[in-house]
């Protein structure tokens, strides 16, 4: 009977440590690009206006930029994003037809930074004005430091599971540990 008590109140240690330890699960969500407008790899055959960019939370505008770069690498972002509830909406001149790229850079309302790349295709009619001579922008990053083409999800993405991995082993320790404690109390008695 005392040896049920002793592994029970094992147990119980550590199931109460583990609630102890484990914080609850949205603070190991991260916010995540969810879609946007061009969605990546669609093809236009309207003029686009606006890039958006839409996620699962909040963002910072202030730590926002959205690069918007035509076939011809002109960028034809206008003036700075503009963050709204969970979207993110950069402004953009009239695009040449081909291909378009578009590298966002932004963070979540917990200060995460999040990056992204993804490209879609204009097949609007070629605007009729003269297309922006190619200016520098505050908000360009070096190509190097750009992340993984075709990746619509931010590039760095933590998703927490080092920890909950570190709170498995450590149940597992313990269940080791309290079968060991019952082995070793089972023969200490049975001599």
């Amino acid at each position: 009977m005392r040896l049920h008590a002793t592994l029970r109140a094992i147990l119980a240690a550590a199931a109460a440590t583990l609630l102890i330890l484990l914080p609850p699960a949205p603070a190991w969500a991260h916010t995540t690009l969810t879609k946007s407008d061009p969605a990546a790899g669609a093809t236009v055959s309207t003029p686009v206006a606006a890039v958006t960019l839409t996620f699962t939370e909040m963002v910072k505008q202030q730590a926002s930029t959205v690069e918007v770069t035509g076939a011809d690498g002109v960028s034809y972002s206008e003036g700075t994003p503009r963050s709204v509830n969970k979207t993110l909406t950069q402004a953009i001149r009239p695009l040449p037809p081909g291909p378009v790229t578009v590298v966002w850079r932004t963070a979540a309302g917990d200060g995460h930074p999040l990056e992204g790349r993804f490209t879609f295709t204009n097949a609007a009619p070629a605007p009729t004005s003269a297309a922006p001579s190619p200016s520098p922008s505050p908000s360009a990053a070096p190509t190097s430091a750009a992340p993984s083409p075709a990746a619509a999800e931010p590039a760095a993405k933590d998703d927490g599971g080092g920890i909950v991995g570190l709170l498995w082993a450590a149940l597992g320790a313990a269940a080791v540990v309290a079968a060991g404690i019952a082995v070793w109390q089972r023969r200490r008695r049975m001599k």
